[in-house]
């Protein structure tokens, strides 16, 4: 929770500096590519945590490996390993990118099905989970036959459950509350 409240502080910052240059998108993407690379890279993580390598010289290397992103961008990922919070990168980058999404009013769903869904399927749901915001809604879909029938979307903060095993998982707790009661009345 704690890295959540961080990495959120320095990625306000860092959007308020992107917008002011006019460069939302451009960071965005400037952090995601730096994220996986760090995630891809042993030893530049190892470097960059090392506790023996002086943040100067840590600040370029970099300075160096990020050298083709914006300038804001390779400024802020040096004051994360200054400020030694380089492992809140993944973090800070789901933060930014909420804040990016929430001023295209863009609303983030994942879509998961029992079948695939067809495009026509895919599109009214859309739809109706964009009018249910009144945001414009980018939806990720997968598949799950263990759902049975139905679908679970996972939006924003909530979960909608539509699925066949949702509905039964709920009757079953209903039935033990009930039956419950019952044994004690």
């Amino acid at each position: 929770m704690i890295y959540r409240r961080i990495a959120r502080r320095y990625a306000v910052a860092l959007f308020a500096s992107a917008a002011e240059q006019g460069l939302v998108d451009e960071v965005e993407r400037d952090l995601e590519a730096a994220g996986a690379v760090v995630a891809a890279n042993a030893e530049l993580r190892a470097a960059l945590r090392h506790p023996e390598i002086p943040i100067q010289r840590k600040q370029e290397i970099v300075q160096s490996v990020f050298a083709g992103l914006q300038p804001v961008s390779v400024t802020f990922l040096s004051l994360l390993v200054e400020r030694r919070r380089q492992d809140y990168l993944d973090q800070v980058v789901d933060e930014y990118r909420k804040l990016a999404d929430e001023a295209r009013g863009l609303v983030r769903a994942a879509v998961t099905s029992a079948v695939a869904m067809t495009d026509e399927q895919q599109k009214r749901l859309r739809g109706a989970l964009e009018r249910r915001t009144g945001k414009r809604i980018m939806a990720t879909y997968a598949v799950d036959s263990s759902l049975l029938a139905g679908l679970i979307v996972n939006i924003a903060e909530s979960v909608i459950d539509a699925s066949a095993r949702g509905r039964l998982d709920r009757m079953r707790e209903l039935l033990a509350a009930a039956r419950y009661r019952g044994l004690g009345a």
